[in-house]
């Protein structure tokens, strides 16, 4: 028993000196890091970095995070709450600059945790507490919104302060839907000699919904009027104001008074104009044409649209341009102007590509300072480890403890980065995802549009005006719904129903189609991937049957087997061998580029959402057509 008590000692002074010896050397760079951070630490190092954090977080929110996080780094080696919830305050605000307002909720929680104990008196405090109250709203959490901004009004703030807080409570309500206490909590403001243009705003918006319309306008012109006699026109007086108009357009445009709408984005106009905020007046120009055409005055709308454009061009704003082509095209459709329809359309089509490569880039440097952040989170396990490992050396007695505990940290370490390792790829990949999609909707567009050449071409304007009208529904449909990685069967279902018959009425010489759908099928509550099943249409009538001799069959069939909801493209076209034949080097290469495309979202989709499309493709015999399997699993909508 002796002996083996012994022996037992021995194996474990054994390891824990091997062990401790190794963790030692394993540990160096993180000690090096935390030691380095530790050796500058000081409050007043932290201030400044967070100040100049501050004045860099909109135009630089990358710099800016670069000091936070080595503000926040000495905060937490000195151990210092009040610095840290300071360094949270700012990482939650530069979040909802770019609009991630579950991050920067997370970000105001650990700053108010921090703050409340530590300084609840501080500017800091307040801040994170209107942070969680405006983050709440932004996410459609009313009630913890009104419990936010009402804590906010028990501190001890100033006049202006507690007017913005007793604003923010009266959003709430409005946006709740009970306008009478939004209006009615705005008595609790004092009165000032000059117009306080943002109750005004407040209250011309709420008697807006109420349907005291000429009561809206009168408050809305009260505010432009004072901000016109103000010294110096504020950038966030001219964007309070336009928030403002357009909430009060769109009720008035929701409730059919389109003079009145009318109205008030000319006086927009007006204020834009003299503020040279060009993109807002395209904006409203655009606005105002859909009014004149909602009241039957084609003349007008042309007119004001047409202006909307001119200056969408002017300062190259795709965005603005993408709202004003798409207007006008329809309007030069309705007044039967044909070409000038189709010439507008291009013009829209190159805006949505220009736009959506735009927004690609602003994602990819979002995802960036998402990644950055995550960074910033791994932070507080790498301090720890450093005070951990201080701890150990200064106490050998908790040597073994210490390393259980470094080993569950640098798991838990490990499992982050894993994390965001995967997170980033997902992104990267849903990216990619995006992209095969843009590239789709140009060449879907363009072929489409060699079919109105078509008709023109034959002097047939009746069937090119139709067709044209057919095609803007589709092509608004498609662009609509191609952002997205999924949208409901119902809406696929619409898509390829309307595209088929423009296919049909080109070659309905060559060809009979019909749709077989599924009767057990709810096309609300199901999901698929848009413009999955249309490339496979496409090929069938293209490189199948507008070749066949004969007039040919073509068949969609939607069935549910098993656990997949499975798409048919059954064609008795001359099949993939004889078809192949026929087609030059050219045809051949997008082709193949088409199904690569198809084929990269169908891996991307598996990888992302880990799931199992798939795609069969079958000759029934030598020239005799083509059999396409799409496997899709079930996907029920999420609401």
């Amino acid at each position: 028993m002796g002996k083996t008590a012994i022996i037992s000692i021995f194996l474990i002074g054994l390891l824990t000196s091997s062990t401790y010896g190794q963790a030692k050397k394993n540990k160096a760079a993180t000690k090096e890091s935390y030691k380095s951070i530790q050796s500058r630490s000081s409050v007043n190092e932290v201030s400044r970095l967070l100040r100049e954090a501050n004045d860099e977080k909109i135009v630089n929110p990358s710099d800016a995070l670069d000091k936070v996080q080595e503000a926040l780094g000495m905060s937490l080696a000195q151990q210092d709450a009040f610095g840290e919830g300071k360094s949270y305050v700012l990482l939650g605000e530069i979040n909802e600059g770019i609009q991630e307002w579950k991050l920067a909720l997370e970000n105001y929680s650990r700053a108010y945790q921090k703050l409340s104990t530590a300084n609840p008196g501080s500017v800091e405090y307040r801040r994170s507490l209107q942070g969680l109250g405006t983050m709440n709203l932004k996410l459609g959490s009313f009630d913890d919104a009104l419990k936010y901004f009402q804590e906010s009004l028990t501190l001890n703030l100033s006049s202006a302060e507690r007017s913005d807080r007793i604003l923010d409570v009266s959003e709430v309500y409005f946006q709740m839907g009970n306008y009478d206490q939004a209006l009615k909590i705005l008595d609790e403001i004092p009165v000032r000699k000059m117009v306080d243009t943002r109750v005004e705003n407040q209250r011309a918006k709420i008697e807006a919904r109420k349907n005291n319309f000429d009561r809206s306008q009168e408050l809305y012109r009260n505010s432009i009027n004072a901000v016109k006699s103000s010294k110096e026109v504020e950038p966030q007086q001219t964007q309070a104001l336009n928030d403002t108009k357009e909430n009060i357009a769109q009720t008035l445009n929701d409730k059919k008074q389109y003079d009145n709408e009318i109205s008030i984005r000319q006086q927009a106009v007006d204020f834009n104009l003299e503020t040279k905020n060009a993109a807002e007046v395209a904006k409203d120009k655009v606005a105002i044409g859909k009014a004149f055409e909602n009241k039957g005055d084609n003349a007008s709308a042309l007119k004001e649209t047409e202006e909307g454009a001119r200056i969408a061009d002017t300062i190259n704003n795709t965005k603005e341009q993408t709202r004003a082509y798409l207007a006008l095209a329809k309007l030069y459709e309705k007044n039967n102007r044909t070409r000038d329809a189709l010439a507008t359309y291009r013009k829209y089509s190159d805006a949505v590509e220009r736009y959506d490569k735009e927004n690609e880039a602003r994602l990819i440097e979002k995802s960036e300072l998402i990644k950055k952040q995550k960074d910033i989170e791994e932070l507080s396990s790498v301090v720890s480890i450093g005070q951990r490992d201080e701890t150990i050396v200064s106490n050998q007695r908790l040597i073994i403890y210490g390393l259980l505990g470094v080993i569950a940290i640098i798991g838990t370490t490990s499992f982050f980065i894993y994390k965001n390792a995967r997170a980033s790829k997902i992104a990267n990949q849903l990216l990619a995802l995006k992209s095969l999609r843009s590239q789709m909707n140009p060449h879907f567009i363009f072929n489409a549009l060699n079919s109105v050449n078509h008709f023109i071409a034959t002097q047939d304007e009746r069937a090119a005006n139709q067709f044209l009208t057919e095609f803007s529904q589709l092509m608004r449909l498609v662009l609509e719904n191609s952002q997205e990685d999924f949208i409901p069967l119902q809406k696929e279902q619409e898509i390829l129903s309307l595209y088929l018959k423009l296919e049909h009425y080109r070659f309905r010489d060559k060809f009979d189609y019909e749709i077989d759908l599924d009767n057990r099928i709810n096309t609300e509550s199901l999901e698929v991937p848009p413009m999955l099943i249309q490339p496979y249409l496409e090929n069938a009538v293209w490189h199948g049957l507008r070749y066949k001799d004969s007039k040919g069959k073509l068949l969609l069939r939607i069935s549910l087997q098993d656990q997949n909801l499975v798409a048919e493209v059954i064609d008795n076209g001359i099949g993939r061998k004889k078809s192949a034949e026929l087609k030059t080097a050219n045809q051949k290469k997008h082709f193949s580029m088409g199904l690569k495309n198809i084929g990269e979202r169908l891996s991307i989709l598996n990888k992302v959402y880990k799931t199992k499309y798939l795609v069969s493709v079958e000759d029934p015999g030598e020239g005799t057509g083509t059999e396409v399997k799409i496997y899709m699993p079930l996907r029920s909508r999420m609401n």
